[in-house]
């Protein structure tokens, strides 16, 4: 073969592995982003002092908080949702922390509940971060570091990790977890590779845990079948100290709020914020 095809050979061959890059990362982002487009309100949902709050993120954008103030001394759960739903649903998850005083600030990502903008890693990161810096305007009061948790839940687990290593927080709580979002696909999909193809959107936050110096709580189904409990404990060998993981034996990816996590997740925060919020 002459060097002229030679060449044309390798050039078909980049052209052919380019457009499999790009075209894997739009497979990859429409996988992840998918949110309900639901837009109730708090108060039809029926969430007494839960209110939104309209705020501006990093890059300019407008984003809306569905906020909660809380009783004195209480922590505040900053929450990032997981998809395939809206933040209605996602608030209502929050209600016995709520009716134990906690505050809330639950970010309504871009994309989803009828909000506006474009979602993205960074997106979210940087609108965590707006949430995290405006927490006290939105509260009405000072929330020092010491008062202040951070909840993700699912795909929420790698804005919340984002967000904990990035601002110093009391307690982290990531409830179904993953160390990248490239292993959800390998996991789905035969083990093939997607981490060395997964460009973009890729939430790694195993490479982020260490570097957070807040207490971990870690909570997972051993019945998930979303994301593999074996994924979340290579998340957690990887944080420091103090952290806990507790495998739920009948969880799943969807039921750990009716599985123990309310009650763990309570004794853990009057720990990590002690007062007497916490006590009976």
């Amino acid at each position: 073969m002459s060097f002229s095809k030679v060449m044309i050979v390798i050039g078909g061959l980049l052209v052919a592995a380019g457009c499999v890059y790009l075209l894997s990362g739009f497979v990859f982002y429409r996988a992840i982003y998918h949110f309900n487009q639901n837009t109730e309100t708090p108060a039809q949902l029926g969430l007494p002092g839960v209110g939104v709050a309209h705020i501006i993120s990093e890059d300019g954008a407008p984003i809306d908080v569905w906020i909660k103030r809380p009783e004195k001394g209480a922590p505040v759960i900053l929450y990032f949702m997981g998809s395939d739903t809206s933040i209605g649903p996602s608030a209502e998850r929050l209600t016995p922390f709520l009716d134990k005083g906690l505050g809330m600030a639950a970010l309504v990502y871009r994309g989803s509940s009828g909000a506006g903008g474009t979602p993205s890693e960074d997106a979210f990161a940087a609108d965590a971060r707006a949430v995290y810096d405006q927490l006290d305007a939105m509260m009405g009061e000072d929330i020092p570091p010491a008062r202040r948790v951070v909840h993700g839940y699912s795909l929420g687990t790698g804005v919340a990790t984002h967000l904990a290593a990035d601002r110093a927080v009391a307690a982290l709580v990531l409830e179904a977890a993953y160390p990248r979002f490239c292993r959800y696909f390998t996991d789905h999909f035969f083990n093939l590779p997607f981490c060395y193809i997964m460009y973009r959107e890729r939430y790694d936050s195993i490479d982020r845990i260490a570097n957070i110096n807040a207490a971990l709580l870690m909570l997972h189904g051993e019945k998930d079948t979303t994301l593999n409990i074996d994924s979340a404990r290579e998340l957690f060998a990887a944080a420091k100290e103090p952290k806990r993981f507790i495998a739920y034996k009948d969880g799943t990816h969807v039921n750990l709020g009716r599985s123990g996590l309310v009650a763990d997740t309570l004794v853990f925060y009057g720990q990590v914020v002690p007062g007497d919020w916490s006590k009976p």
